[in-house]
């Protein structure tokens, strides 16, 4: 009796232990799953935060256009689009019409 008790806790034992390590497997594979989304949450956030920053630089009108120019381009690189992007060309059709002869 003594030797089939022993046996079934060798048993319950290892079945434990195995179920422990895939737990743990499971685990780190999670860990990484999560860590790998939130590097692409960061890097798509460094996008979007450098993306305003160079739509705010292209809307500043104070800002001489010919020293906006390279934020624009920037932007464009960067595949930014949008209401920038018609703004930049907007003003552009407007210094056209005002410079040419009435």
């Amino acid at each position: 009796m003594d030797n089939i008790l022993g046996l079934i806790g060798t048993i319950i034992g290892a079945l434990g232990f195995a179920l422990a390590v895939f737990a743990t497997i499971r685990q780190a594979q999670a860990e990484k799953r999560n860590a790998q989304e939130q590097e692409i949450q960061k890097q798509e956030k460094a996008r979007s935060d450098r993306l305003m920053f160079l739509a705010d630089r292209i809307f500043d009108s104070s800002i001489p256009r010919e020293l906006r120019q390279p934020f624009y381009e920037e932007y464009i690189s960067m595949k930014g689009n949008g209401t920038a992007v018609r703004f930049w060309q907007l003003e552009a059709e407007r210094e056209k019409k005002l410079q040419q002869p009435a």
